[in-house]
C-alpha cells in the first residue's frame, strides 16, 4: 500500500517554484500598471457629475429668467442648496454629493445682473474650476457669459 502511494507521488506533477515566482511577478507587474492608471478615475467621475449638473443648472436659470425676465440677485446665491432652493420651482437639480456623502462643490461663486449670468463652481475632487452661465458652460469664463467675465 505505501508503495503505491510512494509511486504515484513520484509521478505526481505539478508547478515548479520558479514557474509560481515568474507567475507572481507577471501578475504584480500588471498590477503595478493598472492600479495608477485607476487612481484618478474616481476623481474624473465625480467631476463628470459636476459637468451633468450643468445642464440641468442652465435650464433652471432659463426657466427662472423666463417667468422672472431676469436672473436671481447676486445675493440670493451663497452655495449649492441656496441655488436649489432659488430654481426649486422649476428644475430639480441633481445631488452633488459623492457616494461617502461628501459635497463635490468645495465653493460656488454667483454673479448676476439683469440679463447675465456666471456661476463658478469648483471641485472638491480636483480643484478644477467650472463656469456656468447664461451663454454655455466651460472652464473659462468667456466659455458661459454673452457679455464676459462677471465681477
Amino acid at each position: 500500500m505505501f508503495r503505491r502511494l510512494r509511486k504515484r507521488m513520484n509521478n505526481e506533477e505539478g508547478f515548479t517554484l520558479i514557474e509560481l515566482m515568474i507567475v507572481i511577478a507577471v501578475l504584480g507587474i500588471l498590477a503595478g500598471i493598472a492600479i495608477p492608471r485607476l487612481g484618478g478615475v474616481k476623481n474624473k467621475a465625480e467631476d463628470a457629475k459636476i459637468n451633468s449638473a450643468a445642464a440641468a443648472i442652465r435650464s433652471a436659470m432659463e426657466m427662472y429668467y423666463a417667468e422672472n425676465d431676469s436672473y436671481p440677485a447676486s445675493n440670493e446665491i451663497d452655495d449649492y442648496e441656496d441655488l436649489q432652493g432659488t430654481v426649486d420651482d422649476y428644475v430639480t437639480l441633481p445631488d452633488l454629493t459623492d457616494s461617502s456623502g461628501n459635497d463635490l462643490v468645495s465653493s460656488l461663486t454667483y454673479n448676476s445682473d439683469s440679463d447675465q449670468y456666471l456661476l463658478e463652481i469648483t471641485s472638491s475632487a480636483t480643484s478644477s474650476d467650472y463656469y456656468i452661465g447664461d451663454a454655455g458652460f466651460g472652464d473659462a469664463t468667456t466659455d458661459a457669459t454673452s457679455g464676459g467675465a462677471l465681477n
